[in-house]
């Protein structure tokens, strides 16, 4: 299995060495390979030193993914090395959080969490940040292809999905709802599905329950529905037939 991973700010020269490095690393074990956006990968090499790579982490909730490289981290990274960039010491500190992981997942079970499903950024750090005070970390899709892909591959306990999802997406929130109830991937089988949207009026809610929505929340977010939400989820709605 390959380890996807994604970089985060860096000079050319020291992304150039990175990526020669993670190439080299894919026929090893454990494996690894770049992917081309933070939502794809499993972990992050973030520039500690570059303030926009360092906030990129903050906002999608990976500073825990994270690998930074630099004179600081943020509390919660997962590994953290100084400059001068030592390559081979990057694979040594990514194996040895594979192995921690590895090591947990088989004592415990996994925990809850939750995919957003929105193209503001702005939006999606809000709603990380609330559901992370609830203890419900989350990822995040920018589009409703990306959140499908991570869908294919990754269980989710909520899908939290913005009815307008701009138009770097093929389907809305809507549409999207209605092709996870119709065509369920394996990561929305069990997951409860919520639609967010600006317009949360009787008619609106109606819709996204004809759409295979199990909850309809308001913009701005009111913080006791969504605790409410998180502590006591609906039961997934089971698949449509037709």
């Amino acid at each position: 299995m390959l380890h996807r991973l994604h970089l985060l700010g860096f000079s050319a020269f020291e992304r150039s060495t990175l990526a020669s490095c993670v190439r080299l690393a894919g026929s090893r074990q454990p494996g690894y390979v770049q992917v081309a956006t933070p939502e794809d990968a499993d972990f992050l090499v973030v520039d500690a030193d570059n303030v926009d790579a360092v906030l990129t982490a903050s906002a999608g909730a990976r500073v825990s993914d994270a690998v930074f490289v630099g004179r600081h981290a943020p509390e919660g990274a997962a590994a953290w090395m100084p400059r001068p960039l030592d390559a081979l010491l990057l694979l040594r500190e990514l194996d040895a959080i594979v192995a921690l992981r590895g090591a947990a997942a088989a004592d415990t079970p996994a925990l809850p969490q939750a995919l957003i499903v929105d193209d503001c950024e702005a939006a999606t750090r809000h709603l990380a940040g609330r559901l992370q005070r609830l203890g419900l970390p989350s990822v995040a899709a920018r589009t409703s292809g990306q959140a499908l892909e991570r869908l294919a591959r990754q269980r989710f306990e909520f899908v939290f999905v913005d009815v307008e999802l701009g138009e770097a997406s093929e389907l809305d929130g809507l549409a999207l709802c209605r092709r996870l109830r119709r065509q369920p991937s394996p990561g929305a089988r069990d997951a409860v599905l919520v639609l967010v949207s600006a317009q949360h009026g009787e008619v609106d809610r109606v819709r996204g329950a004809l759409a295979g929505a199990d909850a309809y929340l308001g913009k701005p977010l009111d913080d006791d529905e969504l605790s409410r939400l998180v502590s006591r989820p609906p039961r997934a709605a089971a698949p449509a037939s037709h």
